[in-house]
């Protein structure tokens, strides 16, 4: 009997040291000696009360700076992480020990609207002891900053291309199909159209995550920070944000593509693109079809066009956009009218009735003259998407804005509008008098559709971010002959 109960006993040791090794292969642990934890000194996300992970370090990322640029921040480090849900806490670990356990209460930020939201969340008060935060199970950025004392946490729920080379162009995602465990990720796109022109990838349809302090403020580091939610650089080597610049397609290179953004925990974000067809040839060109605004309310009456600007290409619509002051009389005594025209020429033009409101118009080829609207400075749009068979129009009585954190609106969200100092010999002018203090651009009809940037002596669409030296009270001048536009600052 004595010897069926040591044998029983042996059996029952071997079979608990076979659990045990299975469960060591199953679940890996971090190795712990006398000498203190085996993990680099640093920030780790953990689950509550678990020691840190190799794999769940966060390192050190730029956030936005002035002028669309990355700058360093001290203290402000991130991850990617796919969590199962549950309780989590941040720690610091110091000589292979863990110095400080971070947790707090959790709150949930919605950026967006309320008929459309935008969510994420974030532990505004941080420190050192504070309980565990529940995440749900998902995909994940996770940020914790020193200087504010925050945790951001960021789930992303999508992936999707963006810019002017991608079918839905600069102001809205093509979106990716995808899913994410606790392995690594991947995100896929079959016979994508790219066109010449930039484009990068982004999570939910965002650009970044605004924690600034003041949200009219600047990117100063005692002001909070933007963090990146979009990769570009380049596409062998990615760089989160505006630390490495756009992708580029050439036009020599334009096709249909298969496209894969993956996710793994070893290398991190991967972008590959296999072309796999030519592009579409293009049957209709906007090249030949350069509008303008021309009417007898307009600074050249029936003699010239006020040219408006070509836009591009989104979802498979063609858009022109344009500023246009009516005066109060007609210059020509021809009565308060105009129509839109190609190439300064009236061989193809465009006329009906087209409301001063906003609204959508559909203009029709030949079409009678359009009653001009109260005098004032209007946006004026135009679009086809069926390459020309119908044209719709909207005019607004919104003109030309600066923008810029260093405008006297101190965001790149929202512009001031310049006041229209009607038009003399053919030049109509605007003027905006305030506090400068950096960087600011024009924009019109309060939409980055047509914004005016470079050389203030022959400003472009979409040129490089204008600004002053020192901060003070200037007077913005900004003139347009009907082809070219020009600034001065005083």
């Amino acid at each position: 009997m004595k010897n069926l109960r040591k044998l029983w006993s042996l059996a029952l040791l071997l079979t608990a040291t076979m659990f045990m090794v299975s469960c060591d292969e199953d679940e890996p642990t971090i190795e712990v000696d006398e000498d203190g934890l085996s993990v680099a000194d640093g920030i780790y996300l953990i689950s509550a009360g678990q020691d840190p992970l190799a794999t769940m370090q966060m390192t050190s990322e730029q956030v936005e700076a002035d002028g669309f640029g990355a700058q360093e921040r001290s203290g402000f480090v991130t991850g990617y992480f796919h969590l199962s849900g549950g309780d989590y806490n941040i720690v610091q670990t110091v000589d292979r020990a863990v110095a400080a356990t971070i947790g707090g209460a959790i709150e949930t930020i919605n950026y967006g609207t309320d008929e459309e939201p935008k969510t994420y969340q974030v532990v505004t008060d941080a420190t050192d002891g504070g309980d565990p935060f529940t995440i749900e199970e998902g995909f994940y950025k996770i940020s914790h900053d020193e200087l504010t004392g925050e945790i951001v946490i960021f789930k992303i729920n999508s992936v999707g291309l963006i810019g002017a080379a991608t079918p839905n162009g600069g102001n809205d995602d093509t979106p990716l199909t995808g899913s994410v465990d606790e392995e690594g990720g991947s995100w896929t796109g079959s016979d994508i159209l790219l066109r010449a022109g930039w484009y990068k990838f982004r999570f939910n349809g965002t650009w970044n995550i605004d924690r600034r302090i003041d949200p009219d403020g600047g990117l100063t580091s005692d002001n909070g920070y933007l963090m990146f939610t979009n990769f570009g650089g380049a596409i062998d080597d990615l760089e989160p944000g505006n630390v490495g610049g756009n992708f580029e397609m050439t036009a020599e290179n334009e096709g249909v593509f298969d496209i894969e953004v993956a996710f793994s925990i070893e290398n991190g974000f991967a972008f590959s693109q296999e072309r796999t067809g030519d592009a579409p040839e293009i049957t209709f060109d906007p090249a030949e079809y350069q509008f303008g605004v021309i009417g007898s309310a307009n600074a050249n009456g029936f003699d010239a066009d006020r040219n408006m600007h070509y836009v591009g290409l989104n979802e498979g619509v063609h858009k022109w956009v344009g500023v246009v002051y009516f005066g109060e009389t007609s210059v020509d005594d021809q009565g308060r009218r105009f129509k839109l025209r190609t190439n300064d020429d009236w061989t193809f033009n465009l006329g009906g009735v087209l409301p001063a409101d906003g609204s959508e118009a559909t203009l029709a080829v030949n079409g009678a003259d359009i009653e001009a609207p109260a005098e004032g400075a209007y946006y004026i749009t135009l679009s086809t998407a069926d390459e020309g068979g119908t044209w719709i129009s909207t005019m607004s009585a919104t003109g030309w804005g600066v923008i810029g954190e260093g405008s006297p609106s101190a965001s790149w969200e929202e512009d001031v509008d310049m006041a229209t100092d009607g038009f003399v010999e053919g030049v109509t002018t605007y003027t905006l008098t305030g506090e400068f203090t950096g960087e600011y651009k024009f924009r019109a009809g309060d939409s980055w559709d047509f914004n005016l940037g470079g050389d203030p002596a022959a400003l472009t669409a979409g040129g490089d971010n204008l600004s002053v030296d020192a901060t003070e009270s200037y007077t913005v001048t900004l003139t347009f002959d009907g082809e070219n536009y020009t600034a001065t600052i005083e």
